[in-house]
């Protein structure tokens, strides 16, 4: 390996520092090569394991405090998929025309907003979460619309 750097450094050192090829394969191989020498090693590597913790369990009947069972997620599931159905269909209504994309982006906020606060259970969380996450997204949709009314143009 060090024989293949230093021809590869002693071609050229400035190319091998502008070729991708280098400066990401090399590293790759070597872990690679690192991490098969470890699996095939006749040497076993023992991690610490931390002593089980004697604990008495509950076992619940139903959702602690207020979740939702399994129907409310199923629920859940199809008003997602329906939504989903919904930008399909209008993504072919050509008489939408400028107002397809924000009411594409409506649509996929709220289909966003719901995984994130029942998939991801910020429902249920501090009320902080919800809005951060909410207000992450908000900004991040203001971020996409200001470039592609500045730059989306070029892109195409």
């Amino acid at each position: 390996m060090l024989e293949l750097l230093t021809f590869v450094l002693a071609a050229d050192g400035k190319a091998f520092f502008e070729n991708p090829a280098y400066l990401l394969g090399i590293p790759l191989i070597a872990v690679g090569a690192l991490g098969v020498l470890v699996a095939m090693s006749p040497i076993e590597l023992k991690w610490p394991q931390p002593a089980p913790a004697e604990e008495e369990y509950e076992i619940f009947d139903h959702p602690p405090d207020g979740h939702p069972d399994a129907a409310e997620y199923v629920k859940i599931g199809l008003l997602l998929s329906a939504i989903t159905a919904v930008e399909v269909a209008i993504y072919y209504v050509e008489a939408l025309g400028d107002t397809l994309l924000p009411i594409l982006l409506v649509l996929s906020a709220v289909k966003f907003v719901t995984v994130a606060l029942w998939f991801m259970h910020l429902r249920f969380d501090n009320r902080l979460l919800s809005i951060l996450f909410t207000t992450g997204l908000i900004l991040v949709t203001g971020l996409f619309v200001v470039v592609l009314s500045t730059i989306g143009a070029s892109l195409v």
